[in-house]
């Protein structure tokens, strides 16, 4: 699978930020391997963990997003100085 077939159904780019550092993870533990044919090419990632065992999936990062504005009334949820 492609990351851009992965990323496909994005709905924002937060989302997309998500799903390569969900990968990244996956990369780190083992579990996918990423192929690049050539420099800024289509990037290709393989299952490459084991086909049994346990696949814990959390809701953790399901959230709706932040509005801009923060609770205070300043863009970004700042202070005001």
């Amino acid at each position: 699978m492609s990351f851009r077939a992965l990323v496909s159904d994005a709905a924002n780019t937060l989302v997309v930020v998500a799903r390569f550092l969900a990968l990244l993870e996956l990369f780190k533990e083992g579990s996918v391997r990423f192929e690049q044919v050539i420099a800024l090419g289509e990037l290709q990632i393989t299952w490459v963990g084991s086909v049994e065992g346990e696949i814990r999936v959390s809701d953790e990062f399901d959230r709706p997003a932040m509005s801009e504005t923060g609770e205070d009334g300043v863009e970004g949820g700042g202070v005001n100085v």
